[in-house]
């Protein structure tokens, strides 16, 4: 073979293998990319329902949201700066730049939300106002006080300085409020129960020591009495217990003088017994002992 035909079949063998290999691995890349697609298909096709299902809960939410914005009235102030009032025994607010202009009458109820210190907005409360001027604008509190608040009425914290003022709110916030006024209300009650409860039993435990220290003296004595020994008796200055453990020595003491004049009787009785005894003898041993024996007898008690 012509060495040009030689070199053309060995061109031809490796361009067959690098075709063979290049046909292998294009169908390898083809393999994975149609297998990498239907895997993401997949996973695209299972979010299909969870994104229809977020974008009917973003619709309720703004929907919910657009109705509560209904709810509330125009709003009569921001940024309003307030100062705590109490006078005649009526607890309020001054609100300082609301007037006539800003909507605002006499015997409105008006709610205010103040900024609390987490940096979020507490509702303070409903309120009834009861002065209109063009710049200045007061009103008392028209729900139940608690002591607590009573108390602190004064103290700037407890509004803060600056608020909003709202003509309306939605309609469970004032229900909600008077609910949780009368659960407080309830649990002042129940605590000023409970410390009237405690404070009975503090007397009745510092008339329970008194008891017992005047106890304590009687059984043992007071020290501080030791001056007046003499004019009152020793059992107040020393105390029972000692004039009990006196009592019981003079006992002890006198039943031995009982037992040693026992003991003496008892010899003298045998001593007279004994002298009987002779008598009896000697009156035996005499002549015509008959009638002496009487009379003998009769001289010694029988």
């Amino acid at each position: 073979m012509h060495v040009l035909g030689k070199i053309l079949l060995g061109l031809t063998l490796i361009l067959a293998g690098v075709a063979t290999w290049a046909t292998a691995n294009t169908l390898k890349v083809r393999n994975e990319w149609m297998k990498s697609i239907t895997t993401k298909r997949e996973a695209y096709e299972k979010t299909i329902p969870d994104v229809g299902k977020a974008e009917n809960e973003l619709f309720a939410t703004r929907a919910e949201y657009d109705l509560l914005l209904q709810m509330w009235a125009p709003l009569i102030g921001s940024d309003v700066a307030i100062q705590p009032n109490a006078s005649n025994g009526e607890y309020g607010i001054i609100l300082n730049g609301i007037g006539p202009a800003t909507g605002i009458r006499s015997g409105q109820i008006i709610h205010v939300f103040g900024a609390s210190q987490q940096g979020g907005t507490n509702y303070v409360g409903p309120f009834k106002v009861n002065v209109v001027d063009p710049g200045r604008s007061g009103a008392v509190a028209a729900w139940p006080l608690r002591q607590s608040e009573t108390a602190n009425w004064n103290r700037e914290f407890l509004f803060g300085n600056q608020c909003r003022v709202y003509g309306s709110v939605p309609a469970n916030a004032p229900e909600n409020l008077m609910r949780y006024a009368q659960v407080l209300l309830g649990k002042d009650e129940l605590l000023a129960a409970k410390t009237d409860l405690r404070d009975a039993r503090a007397k009745e435990v510092e008339i329970a020591n008194e008891h017992l220290n005047y106890r304590d003296i009687e059984l043992h004595g007071d020290p501080s009495l030791a001056g007046d020994r003499g004019l009152l008796p020793d059992h107040m200055i020393d105390g029972q217990v000692k004039a009990i453990e006196a009592l019981d020595e003079q006992r002890n003491l006198t039943v031995l003088e009982v037992d040693k004049i026992r003991h003496r009787l008892k010899l003298m009785h045998d001593e007279v017994q004994a002298l009987r005894d002779r008598n009896r003898q000697l009156v035996a041993s005499l002549p015509n002992n008959d009638d002496v024996a009487t009379s003998s007898d009769s001289a010694v008690g029988e």
